[in-house]
């Protein structure tokens, strides 16, 4: 999405300045609600035994959970001088970033057990309290925005000085959320939460400069990660990889633990470039040490975690990483592409994939959007019911080896 977004604004003439000065973004429409279409109709069973925790704690591995994550765990719809501001480089540009996410409490109390998070490195604080796109538009920050923005600490920003607007601004909210939600439900499915660094300047006049995330700016964010996180809550790689030579090695083993052994836990994933997993690795042999896992290529002596992000393009890829034994990152729809045409073939794809993390923008429909939205309640192999504790749903497979639970996914 960045991508269509950024070539946006180098589109928008120099004038734009002018025009914002004078007010002419003072507002703009809402957008125009696409013709309904409805899931299949199909909807989840309800709950049998093996809902039980304990039959799941004991018969299904970490590896065999496919969960439903957020891939913008973190974001508000802009405001509506900003979003005209970016309509004027393109429609699609706007309606790209033209959703929001509700807080990550209401996430996780709706079964997401998988949160990503864009940010963006601020040590000294106040790097991004000024973001150029609202100035351009005549956006009136609140004084609670400048006030977090000024504090130091990395901030969750989806595209600096355009889509800044997060309901937690500060990354070490967004875990202090995630971590309370953790304490108040103890026997949870395990969490993943993905962190990407946004470090890329924005190509618009007064953009901020943003600082690089190096090894250091990597090694800020796991002290971010452990003033939210006790050491006993977090699954690590060395964890995983315990006698075995490498992560891939432990990964195509199967060697991930029982649902028993991680319940209530977080497992933390660095989704990033190759160059920033370079970094963060430093001079290991592997990740001894380091609380991360990374989303790397499955040749990767580092892969446990694979991002593999089109399931309709790339559906026997995803099928054969999960089957070797890594756990796979894909997306149900993508820059609400698929929300605003409310088309369900990508998010039937991601789930027939087998990926275990499916990620989408719409756990809830958007009034202003359609109907779309992606809820394991309406998957017809899945199953309801009081009996599972903290969560609402499972989805289970036959024969045994093959269960998934919200859901499980064999080998």
């Amino acid at each position: 999405m960045r991508r269509h977004l950024l070539a946006a604004f180098v589109l928008v003439p120099a004038a734009i300045l002018v025009l914002a000065q004078a007010g002419l973004f003072s507002s703009s429409s809402p957008a125009v609600a696409q013709a309904a279409v409805q899931n299949s109709g199909a909807k989840a069973g309800s709950c049998d035994e093996r809902c039980r925790p304990g039959w799941m704690d004991a018969n299904l591995r970490l590896d065999q959970l496919q969960v439903l994550g957020t891939a913008e765990s973190y974001k508000l719809r802009p405001d509506s001088a900003v979003l005209g501001l970016i309509r004027m480089g393109g429609k699609q540009a706007a309606q790209e970033v033209d959703f929001a996410l509700p807080p990550i409490a209401a996430q996780l109390d709706a079964d997401v057990r998988a949160l990503a998070f864009d940010v963006a490195y601020d040590p000294k604080g106040g790097a991004y309290k000024n973001p150029a796109g609202a100035g351009m538009a005549m956006d009136l920050l609140p004084d609670d925005y400048i006030k977090a923005m000024s504090k130091p600490g990395f901030k969750a920003i989806h595209v600096m000085d355009v889509d800044y607007r997060s309901s937690c601004l500060l990354l070490s909210e967004c875990l202090q959320e995630a971590a309370a939600w953790s304490r108040a439900h103890p026997r949870h499915l395990p969490i993943v939460i993905t962190l990407r660094t946004n470090d890329s300047k924005t190509p618009i006049p007064g953009a901020t400069h943003p600082l690089p995330c190096d090894e250091a700016a990597l090694n800020a964010l796991e002290s971010e990660i452990k003033a939210a996180f006790t050491s006993d809550q977090i699954f690590t790689p060395d964890q995983l990889q315990g006698r075995y030579s490498s992560l891939r090695d432990a990964a195509t083993a199967h060697a991930w633990p029982k649902l028993g052994a991680v319940r209530g836990k977080v497992i933390f994933v660095l989704d990033d470039s190759r160059a920033k997993v370079r970094a963060y690795q430093g001079g290991r042999t592997s990740l001894e040490g380091r609380l991360m896992f990374v989303a790397a290529d499955p040749a990767s002596p580092l892969a446990a975690f694979v991002n593999i992000p089109d399931p309709v393009k790339d559906g026997a890829r995803i099928g054969a990483a999960v089957k070797a034994g890594f756990m796979v990152i894909t997306r149900a729809d993508d820059d609400a592409h698929e929300a605003r045409a409310n088309s369900p073939a990508r998010r039937n794809a991601a789930f027939t994939s087998g990926a275990q993390i499916i990620r989408t923008d719409f756990i809830h429909p958007d009034p202003a959007i359609g109907t779309y939205h992606v809820s394991l309640a309406e998957e017809a192999d899945a199953m309801c019911g009081s009996d599972l504790g903290s969560e609402h749903c499972v989805r289970f497979t036959i024969p045994v080896t093959a269960y998934r639970t919200v859901a499980a996914v064999a080998p």
